[in-house]
């Protein structure tokens, strides 16, 4: 990933570089959780059986951001 250093929204220390894991399906963003559990939602990792996405992790306040990926439109 090596960026500048991005500092924390909530408390403006430097933020550290790692990946957040799971296992398949993946690890999803949803507004709110359902009965659905983990269907639905937008996939954050990738993978096939395990699964990582690039993060920053604030040591003071435990803060995780997860750095968005462009989406191309190819009209």
């Amino acid at each position: 990933m090596r960026h500048e250093p991005l500092s924390c929204p909530l408390c403006s220390t430097n933020m550290e570089e790692g990946v957040v894991v799971g296992r398949s399906p993946g690890v999803k963003f949803k507004k709110r959780t359902t009965v659905f559990g983990d269907l639905g939602g937008e996939l954050l990792t990738t993978g096939i059986f395990n699964h990582s996405v690039e993060a920053l992790r604030c040591d003071n306040c435990g803060t995780v951001v997860i750095p968005g990926r462009a989406v191309s439109s190819n009209s």
